[in-house]
C-alpha cells in the first residue's frame, strides 16, 4: 500500500492524481515555458523541459540537473522521476468546465502554491490553461505537458514543498497502518453477547418479504427543490414498518442504494431513497454541459439534511390516509448515507457544522488535503455559504444512523461531531483515497467515545483494503475509467458486509432487538470476514489506542554480562481472518 500511495503522491506533482476529482478549466496561453527553475530550500537550479523529458524517459542527466539531483535522497529521486514519467488520459472538455467550480478553485489555490511564475507569483491562473492543453495532447495529461504549456517563458516549482506533500501523505499511510493495527487489537477485545455464533444465520441473505418499489414525486416549494424518491415496501407486512431514508454521495443518485434498500426491505423495513438536486448526477451532467458552475452548490451542506426532513414530513402525511396509511412506524426512523450522503446522515442526526474549525483547516498553510485527503476540497466549499453555519438541520425523528465513507473531519470537527446523541455506525475503507479512513472515520470515531456516561452505542466497521465506491460509476458521454480505481476490489463481498452490518445495526439500535448485537461482535464478524477485504468492527476506540505499540526495552540480567539494546518501535499486527 505504501509504494502505491507514494507513486500516486509523486504523480500528484504532475497533476495526475487530480483526475480522481474529474478536473480543470480552459484558457489558452500566449507562449509556453522553455525553462524550469527547481527550488529546494535556498538552493535552485534552472533547467529545460527537454532536459527533464530526457531524464524522465531515458534517465539521461544534464549538468544542470545533476546538481539538483545531488540535493535529493534516493527515495526523492525515485519520486521525482516517477512524476516526470506519469501520464493519464483526461478529457479536456470536462476539465475545462470543472475548474470553474468551487472545488476547482480549491485545487488551483493549492497547486498555485507549488507551481509559480518566474517572478514567484501564484501559478494558479497559468495552470488553468496549461493543464487542459496538456490533457489534449496525444500522450495525455503529464507534468511535462503542463510545463510546456505554461503561459510564461519560465516556471518555478517548489520541489521541497512537493516532497513535503509526499512526506505528509506517507505519514498518513503510516498512521493509518497504526490505526488498523489498533482496530485489529480492539476488535478481539470488543463487546460480546452470550448468544452463540450462528444463531442469527447469514444476515446477508434476503429476508422473507417480497419487495415492491414505486416512485414518488416530492417537491419542496419553499426551496424550489424536486426530490425524486423511490419508496421500497415489504409486501405482506401487516404492521407498520420501521422507516429508513438513504442519502447518496456527490454526483450520485438514489439508484446507488437499490441493493441495500431491497435487502433491508426484504427483512421488513420501508426504505426511501431520494435524489439531492444540488449535488446529484444531474448536477454533474449540468456542469459538464456548461449549464451549471458547481459540481455541488455550497449550500448543499444544509440543503441535503433539509431534503430528508421534508421527505419525512411528506411520508408522515402519507402515513395518515390513503394508500400508505399506517405503513410506516414513525417512531423508528433511521438514515443511511454514503460519502457526502454520510455527512448528510450525520448532520441530520445532530452533528453540527463548525465554521471556525473548517476555516482554520482550509486556510492553513499546510493545506495538503487535495492529495492526502481529497474530501477537503469538497468540505472547504461550505465556507462559500457562511450563512448556513447558523442554521439548525438536526431532526429529532432520527433514531439511528449508518454513515458509509462519510466526510466529517473539518466540517464538523471534534466539537461538532461529538454532539451526536443517537446510535451511529461508521463504515470506512483503509484504502479510500477520497475520504481517508483515518481522518474521516477512525479519528472522528474517537471523538464519539469522549463521553463516558449516557452515551448511545457507537460502532466503527473498517474494511481493510476497502475503497470509496461500492459500484462502478456510470455517466453518459463521459470516460469514467479514471475513477474505476475508487471501486472496492470485490464488490459482491463489500455488499455482503454492508447488507449484514446494516441489518444487524438497525435491528439492534432502531427496532430494539438487542440479540442482533451478536452480529456486530467478534465471533460473527470473524466468520463474515473474508479476503481480499478483511472486516473489523469495534464499539470503542480512543486517541491513545491509535498510537503505535512500543515494546519495552529488554534488559538481560546483569549476571549474564550482556545488556540488550532498546527495542525499536513495533506495531503488532494480527493476521487477517
Amino acid at each position: 500500500m505504501r509504494n502505491r500511495s507514494r507513486t500516486c503522491a509523486a504523480s500528484f506533482m504532475s497533476g495526475v492524481c487530480l483526475a480522481v476529482l474529474l478536473p480543470f478549466g480552459l484558457t489558452f496561453p500566449a507562449k509556453a515555458a522553455e525553462r524550469v527553475v527547481l527550488t529546494f530550500g535556498f538552493a535552485e537550479i534552472s533547467t529545460t523541459v527537454e532536459d527533464l523529458r530526457a531524464y524522465g524517459d531515458r534517465g539521461e542527466v544534464s549538468d544542470e540537473l545533476a546538481f539538483y539531483l545531488r540535493l535529493l535522497n534516493p527515495e526523492q529521486r525515485l519520486q521525482f522521476r516517477q512524476a516526470l514519467q506519469a501520464r493519464q488520459d483526461v478529457g479536456p472538455a470536462n476539465l475545462s468546465k470543472f475548474l470553474r467550480s468551487s472545488i476547482g478553485d480549491n485545487i488551483l489555490r493549492y497547486l498555485g502554491d507549488v507551481v509559480k511564475t518566474a517572478g514567484r507569483l501564484d501559478g494558479a491562473r497559468g495552470l488553468r490553461g496549461a493543464l487542459v492543453l496538456s490533457a489534449a495532447e496525444p500522450e495525455g495529461l503529464s507534468l511535462l505537458g503542463v510545463l510546456e504549456n505554461f503561459p510564461t517563458s519560465a516556471v518555478r516549482i517548489d520541489s521541497l514543498r512537493g516532497f513535503q506533500i509526499v512526506g505528509g501523505i506517507t505519514a498518513q499511510i503510516e498512521d493509518t497502518g497504526n490505526a488498523i493495527a489498533a482496530i485489529k487489537r480492539q476488535s478481539a477485545l470488543t463487546f460480546q453477547t452470550d448468544m452463540p455464533a450462528g444463531t442469527l444465520g447469514d444476515l446477508s441473505q434476503p429476508g422473507p418479504y417480497t419487495v415492491v418499489a414505486q416512485t414518488l414525486n416530492v417537491y419542496d416549494g419553499s426551496r424550489d427543490r424536486n426530490l425524486p424518491t423511490t419508496l421500497y415496501l415489504p409486501q405482506g407486512r401487516t404492521t407498520p414498518a420501521p422507516l429508513i431514508v438513504a442519502s447518496h454521495g456527490l454526483a450520485g443518485d438514489r439508484k446507488g442504494f437499490d441493493p441495500i434498500a431491497r435487502h433491508l426491505t426484504s427483512h421488513g423495513y420501508a426504505v426511501a431513497t431520494l435524489d439531492h438536486p444540488g449535488s446529484d448526477r444531474r448536477q454533474l451532467e449540468s456542469l459538464l454541459r456548461g449549464t451549471a458552475s458547481e459540481i455541488a452548490e455550497p449550500t448543499e451542506f444544509t440543503d441535503r439534511p433539509r431534503d430528508i426532513s421534508y421527505l419525512l414530513d411528506e411520508l408522515t402525511r402519507l402515513n395518515s390516509t390513503g394508500t400508505f396509511a399506517n405503513r410506516f412506524d414513525l417512531e423508528k426512523i433511521g438514515v443511511i448515507g454514503h460519502s457526502f450522503g454520510g455527512y448528510t446522515a450525520l448532520a441530520i442526526a445532530g452533528a453540527q457544522l463548525d465554521y471556525n474549525n473548517l476555516e482554520a483547516n482550509c486556510d492553513s498553510s499546510a493545506f495538503i488535503y487535495s492529495e492526502a485527503n481529497t474530501s477537503m476540497l469538497l468540505q472547504c466549499t461550505a465556507l462559500n455559504a457562511p450563512e448556513q453555519f447558523a442554521l439548525s438541520v438536526a431532526d429529532e425523528r432520527i433514531k439511528a444512523v449508518i454513515a458509509m465513507n462519510p466526510i466529517t473531519s473539518s466540517v464538523f470537527g471534534p466539537d461538532g461531531f461529538s454532539q451526536l446523541d443517537v446510535p451511529v455506525l461508521l463504515v470506512g475503507g483503509s484504502s479510500d483515497p477520497v475520504a481517508p479512513a483515518l481522518a474521516e472515520q477512525i479519528q472522528p470515531f474517537t471523538w464519539l467515545n469522549r463521553r463516558t456516561t449516557d452515551a448511545p452505542d457507537h460502532y466503527l466497521a473498517l474494511i481493510e483494503g476497502g475503497s470509496h465506491l461500492y459500484d462502478p460509476p456510470t455517466l453518459e458521454s463521459t470516460d469514467v475509467s479514471l475513477v474505476n480505481g475508487l471501486v472496492n476490489a470485490d464488490i459482491a463481498l463489500a455488499y455482503r458486509y454492508i447488507n449484514s452490518l446494516s441489518l444487524a445495526f438497525m435491528q439492534a439500535e432502531l427496532v430494539g432487538d438487542r440479540t442482533y448485537l451478536d452480529a456486530l461482535g467478534p465471533t460473527y464478524i470473524r466468520q463474515l470476514s473474508q479476503l481480499p477485504l478483511p472486516l473489523y468492527v469495534v464499539d470503542s476506540l480512543t486517541e491513545a489506542d491509535l498510537k503505535p505499540v512500543v515494546m519495552p526495552d529488554v534488559v538481560i540480567p546483569s549476571e549474564s554480562g550482556i545488556e540488550a539494546a532498546p527495542a525499536e518501535e513495533i506495531i503488532r499486527e494480527d493476521t487477517a481472518p
